[in-house]
């Protein structure tokens, strides 16, 4: 579970899921050792002390910031070990894990959990977990705070940033008017100089793409100079063989792809080809679009716009072991227009955890125009 879940379940001894199938797997008795998200650590092991009831409110950290009870089964749980036990340092003598090369796998809670594909720990391996906790042990008060009621919008003051919460402002700053600049729209007073709109889009769509996890040492765009046309960058995974090749169109009103943009889409695809690259995605990045993208002739064209690019940079945040080259693969696949909905369905499916960016977007454009 992210750091934010954890705190209120030690705060408040109970732990929840959307899935009704998890409780066919965890029943009362049963413990439940609770890895944490991007710290590498079991944190706790709890044993489940009563039976399972469906939610009466939103308690937990992405329901707050979504306003809904998204983890509708809940029990309440009792703490058996509180500390910190590497997972990394164990995984030699943990047998739930398998294959030793593929260590997150086990650690991921696909469709709802519990996690190791749904299957049972054993006694010993829990043991384990146990005394390595028992070795490093933490207290309660360690656990990040919890807001009772609020949401984490709710207490967030316009203007005065010693108030935000890490929890609340997902965006890293330099994305968060991502979305006006490729409007058009630049504020003056963050970036240097009179930067023209189009500029200051690719070079933050070029940042989006390196936070992802990509290699885009070849930034092309306006750096090629004047008269010399071409894509706007590649993105090159670095542990998956392919690159995206895209093109970012800033617009203040929607793209739509003519026949000419298409032609010029399909000569940067064979560009790349000829060096070598086969594994080709191109990807046209934009505020907004009108109509379906095509294909080029067996390579995909993928539309992806700035709000599900904001959605994947969250994602990425909150899940920095899932979302990477190899997940988002299959993410650009087909040729598409790329949708919160096709997002939230490859978070789904990867087990990933999500935010309802809509409310913290609003959040963001707040604080940023004071």
């Amino acid at each position: 579970m992210v750091a934010g879940n954890w705190a209120v379940l030690a705060k408040k001894n109970v732990w929840a899921t959307y899935s009704a199938k998890a409780r066919e797997k965890v029943k009362l008795g049963d413990k439940i050792a609770f890895y944490v998200k991007g710290t590498g650590n079991f944190r706790a092991i709890y044993r489940l002390s009563g039976e399972w009831y469906t939610a009466p409110e939103p308690i937990w950290y992405d329901e707050l910031a979504a306003g809904k009870i998204i983890y509708k089964h809940q029990v309440q749980v009792e703490l058996l070990e509180l500390g910190v036990a590497n997972y990394k340092s164990l995984v030699q003598t943990l047998t739930f894990v398998k294959d030793k090369s593929q260590l997150g796998i086990y650690i991921q809670a696909m469709g709802g959990g519990p996690a190791n594909h749904g299957k049972p720990v054993s006694d010993a391996d829990m043991a384990i977990i146990g005394e390595e906790l028992r070795r490093n042990p933490s207290t309660l008060e360690e656990s990040p705070p919890v807001e009772e009621t609020a949401s984490p919008a709710d207490h967030i003051v316009a203007g005065t940033s010693a108030q935000i919460t890490p929890q609340a402002v997902l965006l890293p700053w330099v994305f968060q008017d991502l979305e006006a600049v490729g409007r058009g729209v630049v504020n003056p007073e963050k970036y240097v100089g009179n930067r023209d709109p189009s500029t200051v889009f690719e070079d933050l769509v070029f940042l989006a793409f390196r936070f992802l996890g990509y290699n885009t040492s070849r930034q092309l765009g306006y750096k090629r100079g004047p008269g010399r046309p071409g894509p706007d960058g590649e993105a090159r995974s670095s542990i998956t063989d392919y690159v995206i090749v895209y093109d970012a169109k800033q617009r203040a009103d929607a793209y739509t792809l003519s026949a000419a943009d298409h032609r010029a889409l399909r000569d940067y695809v064979e560009e790349v080809q000829s060096r070598g690259d086969r594994n080709v995605v191109c990807m046209v990045v934009g505020s907004q679009f009108s109509g379906e993208p095509r294909a080029l002739n067996g390579v995909q064209l993928v539309f992806l716009p700035v709000r599900s690019l904001l959605e994947l940079v969250a994602l990425k945040i909150m899940n920095p072991d899932i979302v990477n080259g190899r997940s988002l693969r299959k993410l650009f696949g087909p040729t598409r227009l790329i949708t919160t909905k096709t997002i939230d369905e490859w978070a789904a499916e990867h087990d990933a955890d999500r935010i309802d960016l809509s409310r913290l977007l609003k959040v963001v454009a707040k604080r940023t125009t004071t």
